[in-house]
């Protein structure tokens, strides 16, 4: 902290490789599939310190609608303003934390044309079709389907 206050207005840049059980980030169906590559450029001017910061890794998620397991990439961003107080150290594990959270996507796809499964037999329609048929209709809802016929 002392470096950045002694040369306002210049930029430094703090990189590092941060492990997600180490920053609390570990989820049950989330799997990081390689360690996190953190990135904070930080700059001292009028009392704050502007950063900027950038994460990068891999995870194994669950696709929302086929549920198989696929890798997917993050890349997080992250733009702050602190102030500065009587500090001599910066903590930017909570910042970090902020842009892993941020950059996971809320529901992820293996790929945007994922067919899911079929609400009927429950069959993966990305490995192979059922003989379901889409016209099938809720038993409770079939008194709305004929007030719509009519």
């Amino acid at each position: 902290m002392e470096r950045l206050k002694k040369a306002p207005g210049e930029t430094f840049t703090y990189t590092f490789t941060g492990d997600a059980d180490a920053l609390g980030l570990t989820e049950e169906t989330v799997t990081c599939q390689e360690p996190l590559d953190i990135r904070f450029d930080a700059v001292y001017q009028d009392g704050k310190i502007n950063l900027t910061g950038r994460l990068h890794t891999n995870v194994i998620v669950c696709c929302s609608r086929c549920v198989d397991t696929f890798t997917c990439p993050l890349d997080g961003h992250l733009e702050e303003e602190l102030p500065v107080d009587n500090q001599s150290e910066l903590d930017v594990t909570e910042l970090a934390r902020e842009m892993y959270i941020i950059s996971m996507p809320l529901k992820p796809l293996c790929r945007e044309a994922c067919q899911g499964l079929c609400p009927t037999c429950g069959k993966n329609r990305n490995e192979k079709e059922c003989a379901c048929s889409e016209d099938e209709i809720d038993h409770r809802l079939a008194d709305l389907k004929k007030l719509l016929e009519e």
